[in-house]
């Protein structure tokens, strides 16, 4: 049996993949009838987005601090961002608003520091968040090559 920490760890990396899959398809051009990269990318990108907020929401209620209480808010706020990515219809705009909330988010966490979360699983975060803004910025260079 796996502990706990080589779950959440392997999850995490295993969660870099569609964006790595879609990004790797879509710069040498390569579709197919049910998967185009880019709004796979994008989908996927938004739902992991607005995960990754709503962990906001655990850390707080776990904290029962008031003074959090504006990490809830933001949580929301970052789950309506990644649904106005989906909904603006235009990949390039959809893949900065994303990569800004990614980028975004990880500082809110690193700022607040009474958050319940491992120094293991903090550093973690910024290696996925890295290499997520890599796909990003990646994807975006195949959009505006290939469109």
């Amino acid at each position: 049996m796996k502990s706990h920490q080589q779950v959440w760890r392997r999850l995490g990396y295993a969660g870099l993949l569609p964006f790595i899959i879609a990004t790797i398809m879509s710069l040498v051009g390569w579709s197919l009838p049910w998967f185009e990269p880019e709004f796979a990318f994008v989908s996927y990108s938004a739902i992991i987005l607005s995960f990754l907020a709503g962990t906001l929401w655990g850390q707080v209620l776990y904290l029962h601090a008031a003074n959090l209480a504006n990490l809830l808010i933001l949580s929301n706020l970052y789950a309506l961002l990644a649904w106005l990515a989906l909904m603006i219809d235009q990949t390039m705009a959809a893949l900065v608003i994303l990569a800004f909330g990614y980028f975004s988010l990880l500082g809110v966490e690193k700022n607040f520091q009474n958050l319940p979360v491992k120094d293991e699983y903090q550093q973690m975060r910024t290696v996925l968040t890295s290499v997520a803004l890599l796909t990003h910025f990646l994807m975006l260079i195949a959009v505006l090559i290939g469109g």
